[in-house]
């Protein structure tokens, strides 16, 4: 299996059996009362330029990291200050650096306070009208024609005999005119294990549009090879525009088949466990909450945390068996140098640090999923009680998408385990088809099995509908948690 895999308390697959229908900005139903607060206090209104959550955070639709305004008043809720104190209290500095006092910016100019023509580029998802928003009185922050690359470098990790590729978009940040690139080369010394290959130039890129890049590492022997990417444009002040270019090239020393199957094996089922648990905890205390049930978060908190424990102490910990004791490492199972997005500063060196990035990527696989499915991220439980009849349909669809995933799961996993000493290994999403398209079935037939709809807002209830969406979605789930335990760089 290739899936890059995102381990999330997935458990909350079964929210979507249940939606709710969520007012914008999202972020103002996920933190209510944060979001609220500022807007009231500074009477914004949905329709206002800044009504956001990126006023606070630099997605502009929430989540994530925030900016320095959000970052100012978050310390004041860490000091202890209620969240009306703590905006308060943020209210006369300048957060952003730009000359202009955040109550000033938020009350006097409708302004975002934790942006400056100096730190702009750090917000994400902006709307049109984002470069107005930044600084009182400044129309743009862009230059008439402007450079503009990503990322910062290209930085590889790549096995001897191995190719890999680090993608470099080259966009026009100008306000007015076009942007040529006329040319685009790895200067004289650098190693060259590196290429490069692009589109035909010139190359003009029209306002806020981009071109891409490839820059190919293929490394021959061990080592630290380096060498810097030139893009050369008709950018004024930037017509040179140099990049640079790290790797470090290994031989790779993998742990005999054997070893690594039954360390494998013992981690897939370590994960499937901790599965089970959470699915169990979260689905227990979502059925309380529609059923008009307060959910006893207390228990349901201590249940995950217990079943995290026991998972951190099998994978690297006190009752690791086959995997530290042997002197496996991640590194001798395959396993890429780091988590993957969104937890890559985890770095996998041991297998203390593969639990840990099990755990960090059970949390962002259901993030991503949920709001993928119905608009809400963990912790949020849907506010509306439906019917009786609609209750009846909310457990079934739990029932069926607990057992669908960690049969799925399991399947997917027992393969896998056995690719490890195949003289052939096989593609287990290919190999498995029958076998997951008859989990998918049941799991899809079960909402034609719902007398009563009308309470149910989620993926197969809204247009457009969609009748396999709840089996797409175990399928999704299952597959990615298999792969985080199999992942290969």
């Amino acid at each position: 299996m290739t899936s890059t895999g995102r381990l999330g308390r997935f458990v909350f697959a079964v929210v979507i059996a249940m939606g709710v229908v969520l007012a914008a900005p999202w972020c103002a139903s996920a933190r209510p009362l944060y979001f609220q607060t500022l807007t009231n206090h500074y009477n914004l209104a949905p329709g206002d330029p800044i009504y956001a959550c990126g006023i606070c955070h630099q997605k502009w639709e929430g989540t994530g990291a925030r900016n320095p305004f959000g970052t100012a008043i978050e310390q004041q809720l860490y000091v202890g200050k209620s969240i009306l104190d703590a905006i308060l209290a943020v209210a006369p500095a300048d957060t952003d650096g730009d000359g202009f006092t955040n109550d000033d910016e938020l009350a006097v100019h409708g302004t975002l306070p934790g942006y400056s023509c100096a730190n702009y580029m750090l917000a994400s998802e902006t709307p049109a009208d984002f470069q107005s928003l930044i600084t009182p009185g400044v129309p743009t922050c862009l230059e008439p024609k402007d450079i503009a690359v990503a990322p910062d470098l290209a930085a590889f990790r790549t096995e001897v005999g191995k190719t890999a590729i680090v993608e470099v978009v080259v966009s026009n940040n100008g306000s007015d005119f076009p942007l040529t690139v006329t040319a685009f080369a790895l200067l004289a010394g650098s190693d060259p294990a590196y290429t490069v290959t692009g589109p035909t130039l010139p190359a003009e890129i029209p306002l806020g549009q981009s071109i891409t890049l490839q820059v190919q590492f293929a490394p021959t022997s061990p080592g630290l090879p380096s060498g810097t990417l030139r893009i050369e444009s008709d950018d004024p002040d930037e017509p040179n525009y140099d990049f640079a270019v790290t790797g470090f090239a290994f031989v790779r020393v993998l742990a005999p088949a054997a070893e690594r199957a039954a360390c494998l094996g013992d981690v897939q089922r370590e994960a499937e466990r901790l599965a089970k648990m959470e699915l169990t905890a979260w689905g227990a205390c979502y059925l309380d909450e529609v059923g008009g049930r307060a959910c006893d978060t207390g228990r349901r908190d201590l249940k995950i945390a217990q079943a995290e424990a026991r998972f951190t102490a099998a994978v690297g910990g006190a009752r690791d068996r086959r995997c530290t004791p042997t002197n496996i490492t991640p590194s001798r199972l395959g396993m890429p140098a780091t988590c993957g997005d969104p937890c890559a500063a985890i770095e996998l060196h041991t297998m203390a640090d593969v639990a840990a990035c099990v755990l960090c990527r059970q949390h962002a696989v259901t993030n991503d999923f949920l709001r993928a499915s119905i608009g809400i991220a963990p912790p949020d439980l849907p506010a509306n009680r439906p019917n009786a009849a609609a209750q009846k349909c909310n457990r079934s669809l739990v029932r069926a998408l607990q057992k669908g995933i960690g049969n799925t799961q399991k399947a997917l996993g027992g393969c896998e385990l056995g690719n490890i000493s195949a003289a052939s290994p096989v593609e287990c999403s290919s190999t498995l088809a029958t076998t997951i398209a008859s989990q998918e079935a049941t799991v899809d037939a079960s909402v034609g099995k719902c007398a009563v709809t009308t309470d149910l807002f989620a993926c197969p209830f809204v247009a457009p509908a969609d009748p396999a969406c709840l089996g797409d979605a175990m399928t999704t789930m299952a597959s990615e948690l298999v792969g985080v335990v199999f992942a290969q760089e």
